[in-house]
C-alpha cells in the first residue's frame, strides 16, 4: 500500500540558504536547498468544486473565516510517495538555517521557516479526483455537527476538548517536537505548525496507527479524541481538492520511496 507525505513551506530567506533532510525512520527521503523567499497564495482559483457541490457543502469555500486561510496557503509544496512497508517511527524534518546577522549580542535579520501544512495519508483516498478523501472528510464534519446538535451548540463553534485532550485535524499534523542542538537563542519544545521557527532545529513528529493508518500521534502527554474537529480546514481540504496537488500525486516523476 503507498502513502502521500506532503509538506506546505513558508520560508523568510536572509543572506544564505536553508538545507532540509527528510526521514522516516531511519530512512533517508529527501533533501533540498530553500535560497529564496517562499510566501503565500490564494489557493481557491486552483480548487476544484466539484465534490463541494456533489456532497453540498460548497460553503466551506466562501466561509469567510476559511476565506482568509484559502487565501494564504503556502506556495511550496514537497509530495512524496512511500510505501507502507517504510512507514515507522518519526517523520523528522532536519533543517539547517542558522542564517542571522547576530553580533555583539544584538540580532535584527534572520532566516525563518514555517511548516504550515504536513500531511501523511493513503494514496487511494485521492483516487478519481479526491473523491474518497472528500467522502472521509464530509463524514467527520457530519459527526462533529451531530455532536454540536446533541449539545445544543451553534454550528459554528468548535466544540471544546476537556484540558490535555487532543483534537486532531487529519491527515495534517498541528503541532510537533522541535530539538536543538544549542539552545542559546531557542529552546526544544512543542511548536505549532503555524509558527515560524528560526535557527537550526529538528523537527519530530510521531506516527502510529490509528484505524488501519499510519498517522501522526499527538503531541506528547495528551490524549486524542475520537474524530478531528478541524474538518473542513482549508489545509485539510486543498489536499484533496486543489488541482495542483491532485495532479502531483500521479505524476511519474513525483519522489518515490520504498
Amino acid at each position: 500500500m503507498k502513502y502521500i507525505l506532503v509538506l506546505g513551506i513558508e520560508y523568510k530567506f536572509f543572506q544564505k540558504p536553508a538545507d532540509l533532510t527528510i526521514y522516516i525512520g531511519n530512512k533517508f527521503i529527501d533533501t533540498f536547498r530553500l535560497d529564496r523567499d517562499f510566501g503565500t497564495t490564494n489557493i481557491l482559483p486552483n480548487i476544484e468544486s466539484k465534490w463541494y457541490e456533489k456532497f453540498n457543502k460548497k460553503h466551506w469555500l466562501t466561509c469567510p473565516m476559511r476565506m482568509l486561510v484559502w487565501r494564504q496557503m503556502p506556495k511550496l509544496f514537497k509530495v512524496y510517495e512511500i510505501d507502507d512497508s517504510a512507514i515507522e517511527g518519526n517523520l523528522e524534518i532536519e533543517c539547517k538555517n542558522a542564517n542571522t546577522d547576530f553580533t555583539n549580542g544584538f540580532m535584527r535579520n534572520y532566516s525563518l521557516i514555517k511548516f504550515p501544512v504536513v500531511s501523511l495519508f493513503k494514496k487511494d483516498l485521492m483516487e478519481n479526483r479526491g473523491e474518497k478523501a472528500m467522502k472521509a472528510i464530509v463524514k467527520f464534519g457530519d459527526a462533529v455537527e451531530k455532536y454540536q446538535k446533541r449539545k445544543g451548540k451553534d454550528l459554528n463553534e468548535v466544540p471544546e476538548a476537556p484540558e490535555g485532550v487532543f483534537r486532531g485535524r487529519w491527515p495534517t499534523a498541528r503541532s510537533f517536537w522541535v530539538s536543538r542542538q544549542t539552545e542559546i537563542y531557542e529552546k526544544s519544545g512543542t511548536r505549532l505548525s503555524d509558527e515560524w521557527l528560526g535557527g537550526s532545529f529538528t523537527a519530530k513528529l510521531n506516527i502510529h496507527k490509528k484505524h488501519h493508518m499510519h498517522v501522526f500521534a499527538p503531541i506528547r502527554g495528551r490524549k486524542e479524541l475520537g474524530f478531528p474537529n478541524d474538518y473542513g480546514h482549508p489545509k485539510v481540504l486543498s489536499l484533496a481538492s486543489c488541482t495542483q496537488l491532485l495532479n502531483t500525486y500521479n505524476e511519474d516523476q513525483r519522489s518515490n520511496h520504498t
